[in-house]
């Protein structure tokens, strides 16, 4: 989450009285809601149709998500054997106050801001706006290698989130935080050898070695 999606958890608890925003308009009524990877939901509220998105600090982190440990491949190099281990979740869903509307419309407003959705479509089908959305299967293929080695499998997410503020006609307004992932990455790595990929230097200070040549910044 952004330091401003932090600051905003405790403003969460009702409407802050201003006008103005840009970005597309509300469509439903509802309350936001969030998936079941650990987003919270939001507080009851119902929503103003008509209203308007204000997008503010939208970054696209890449997350490491999982990590196997090292595994040693001889001379010809071979099939990469050990698992993948989760270390962390990728929620998709929403928080937000009072008056948000439902979390499907707000990330779809937040896919188009992006070019994830195209500004004609409502987001029906989209995975973006999936709050029920599943992570990927960190041990779903398999990884041959034709060397020799010290190799790390990793996994990864390109993430999207961003801060929003959803103002009505009248002039009541909501502030919230959407979190969705776009691109999902799947990466080896060796421990002997540098590389540009700061998440794949991430997943080598942990299976690797902080003191790993693939660990230190090219």
């Amino acid at each position: 989450m952004s330091a401003v999606g932090f600051a905003l958890a405790a403003l969460l608890a009702g409407a802050v009285g201003c006008t103005g925003g840009s970005g597309d308009a509300g469509k439903t009524n509802g309350s936001a809601t969030a998936g079941t990877t650990g987003a919270q939901p939001a507080v009851a509220g119902k929503a103003c149709a008509n209203g308007t998105y204000a997008w503010i600090n939208i970054e696209k982190p890449t997350r490491l998500v999982g990590v196997s440990g090292v595994e040693t491949l001889g001379k010809g190099g071979g099939k990469l054997k050990n698992k993948v281990l989760r270390l962390a979740t990728v929620r998709v869903g929403v928080q937000a106050g009072t008056g948000a509307p439902a979390a499907k419309e707000v990330l779809t407003s937040l896919g188009r801001k992006i070019g994830e959705i195209d500004a004609d479509e409502d987001g029906t089908g989209a995975a973006f706006t999936d709050v029920n959305r599943k992570a990927p299967d960190l041990n779903e293929g398999s990884s041959t290698l034709n060397t020799s080695g010290r190799f790390v499998h990793y996994a990864a997410l390109r993430v999207v989130e961003a801060d929003f503020r959803y103002s009505c006609p009248g002039g009541s307004t909501t502030i919230g935080h959407a979190e969705s992932w776009i691109v999902p990455i799947d990466g080896v790595l060796e421990c002997s050898q540098s590389t540009g990929n700061a998440t794949a230097r991430v997943a080598a200070r942990l299976s690797c070695g902080a003191d790993s040549i693939a660990a230190k910044t090219a």
